[in-house]
């Protein structure tokens, strides 16, 4: 292994790097919430009153969306949609609305159901667990996207399943990106990074209209440089891998991506994958959704996606024989690091 270019200026490490300056007073924030660490800079433009706003913003998010907070709005669906319409938030349903219509879509391969198997496995905790088949096959019956039902006039979910329950995980915080550059946009904030554990969002123009440069990482080498750099507009990248989120038990590794239809982590040709769009909860759920389709089946499904939501996607495939794939006309400027990868365009 040997890569092939100098080390990038200055990163900011997550599930993608960043090169950025700031030459603002008010240094960049960063604060752990939505199960993860929350990162914001806004660059010269940065105001300890639009950091404040930002921050509150985030916090009320959490408390819709966090599983662990009793009186969140997913909690009290989880408790007691099965036996009532439970009335949501507007940003609860705006996302569910989303996710439904993704699943939909995707045949089922995203689903926010999901809930008993991520609770099963308990892969992102101190306490992880090999799933039995005994164990699955209680389980799975509960995973259906299709047994929510949501009713637009009330604003409310209810089950048609009894167990059933959702997590928001691999959506809300998209949804949060979307909304800290809504606030960017009101606030006229000139450019801004905002990365909340990997989903990450550049917002606005570097100077002298430069673009930004984005890097994904090297799934077999995590911690060091990134596999290959990509330079963006104003852009959501969003990544989601095997590499990220695991436990080892008997020799084999076992990570978060879970299949809806068999319950085990998923097991394809991708290491990873990266979603380019400008909307940040829509990336967001795609990574997800590519990675259980596999990169052919994603392939057939995004002229469908990108037509029924109207954005322009970019996807990029990060496979297992060292091998990385771009989504037809992929439109970003990009550079591999590592001389034993090669591309593949179709």
């Amino acid at each position: 292994m040997k890569i092939t270019l100098k080390i990038l200026t200055v990163f900011f490490v997550s599930a993608a790097f960043f090169i950025f300056s700031s030459c603002s007073a008010v240094q960049p924030r960063f604060e752990k919430m939505l199960g993860t660490i929350c990162f914001v800079n806004l660059h010269e433009n940065g105001k300890t009153a639009y950091y404040d706003e930002i921050f509150a913003r985030l916090a009320q998010i959490d408390d819709e969306f966090n599983l662990e907070k009793e009186n969140s709005d997913v909690s009290r669906v989880n408790k007691f949609a099965f036996s009532e319409n439970v009335a949501v938030c507007d940003d609860v349903f705006a996302v569910l609305e989303t996710a439904q219509k993704i699943s939909g879509l995707s045949g089922g391969a995203f689903d926010i159901t999901i809930e008993p198997l991520v609770a099963l496995w308990r892969v992102n905790t101190d306490s992880p667990h090999v799933a039995t088949q005994a164990e699955l096959a209680e389980r799975l019956p509960l995973v259906d996207f299709r047994n929510v039902a949501l009713n637009p006039s009330e604003k409310s979910v209810r089950f048609l399943k009894e167990g059933m329950k959702i997590d928001l995980g691999g959506i809300a915080k998209g949804f949060a990106a979307d909304e800290i550059a809504k606030i960017c946009k009101k606030r006229k904030i000139r450019r801004a990074v905002i990365d909340l554990g990997g989903n990450v969002y550049v917002y606005g123009k570097k100077p002298k209209n430069q673009l930004w440069t984005v890097g994904v990482k090297n799934p077999e080498f995590s911690d060091e440089a990134p596999l290959l750099k990509v330079n963006v507009p104003q852009l959501s990248v969003v990544t989601s891998g095997m590499y990220e989120r695991f436990f080892e038990a008997d020799g084999k590794r076992y990570h978060h991506i879970l299949s809806p239809k068999t319950g085990v982590p998923i097991e394809n040709e991708l290491y990873s994958v990266t979603v380019l769009c400008e909307n940040s909860m829509l990336a967001d759920a795609l990574t997800t959704t590519f990675f259980v389709l596999g990169k052919n089946a994603s392939l057939e499904a995004l002229p469908l996606i990108q037509a029924n939501f109207c954005d322009e996607i970019s996807v990029i495939f990060v496979e297992k024989n060292h091998v990385v794939s771009f989504s037809p006309d992929f439109p970003f400027e990009h550079t591999i690091l590592y001389e034993d990868w090669k591309f593949n365009f179709f």
